[in-house]
């Protein structure tokens, strides 16, 4: 892992520079129309999320460079975690439910889309996985990184349920930003299947990062024990 706080900080703005890029498209402004709608898409919020990590991250790391300091970066490990797996869940979900809409020389030149959906989401994991100290992920931790996904269903429900009962049929904006959200169609059925089939991918990504950070601590205490066994002979 990389304690060098010059490699951070150069990681960090290359990051949040794209990311700013990104937020630029998801508002609509490289296709000429303001994006109505850009705060109903997860890949949005989940985005600008990661993005306000980053910037407090880059932040915490500029101090410790000012006093030359290298060390891990050590903001809001448990945060960062769920902020790991919701980046990455989005930038898969697109990529095996939803990129299929766009043709291949679509889904090549459409700079904000790779941005959002390919570059952000690994650049984000690769800073977990090159500059955080590893062995501190909790059991329970992939658990929480249900929280924030299980927060937009809630909100994207309450939202269409309120324009449901107020405006009704005369809506013309959008309800459902996407397939598996669309309750009209899916019916609750329907619904609680895809969101219950997404959690479920969010608790194995989780665990399997999880294994990963946990995998040298356990390599070690194996070591040990079996030390130990040799020992007592």
């Amino acid at each position: 892992m990389i304690k060098n706080r010059v490699s951070q900080i150069v990681f960090q703005t290359i990051y949040i520079v794209l990311g700013i890029i990104g937020v630029i498209h998801s508002l609509g402004y490289f296709n000429k129309s303001f994006n109505y709608d850009f705060y109903l898409y997860y890949t949005n919020l989940s985005n600008y999320i990661c993005l306000g990590m980053m910037i407090a991250i880059f932040i915490s790391t500029l101090k410790f460079a000012n006093k030359k300091e290298d060390g891990y970066i050590t903001l809001a490990p448990k945060f960062k975690l769920m902020c790991v797996i919701m980046i990455l869940v989005t930038g898969l979900v697109y990529n095996i439910l939803l990129a299929k809409e766009n043709t291949v020389f679509e889904y090549f030149t459409s700079i904000g889309n790779l941005i959002l959906h390919v570059i952000l989401p690994i650049m984000f994991v690769l800073d977990w996985i090159l500059f955080y100290e590893h062995g501190k992920v909790k059991w329970y931790y992939p658990l929480l990184c249900t929280i924030m996904p299980l927060i937009y269903v809630a909100f994207i429900l309450i939202r269409s349920g309120i324009i449901n009962a107020t405006i009704g049929d005369s809506y013309t904006g959008l309800l459902y930003p996407y397939f598996f959200l669309n309750l009209a169609e899916l019916g609750w059925g329907g619904l609680i299947g895809w969101v219950f089939g997404l959690l479920v991918i969010f608790i194995i990504i989780g665990y399997l990062f999880y294994a990963f950070d946990n995998f040298s601590k356990w390599k070690n205490l194996y070591q040990q024990h079996k030390n130990n066994k040799v020992k007592r002979k």
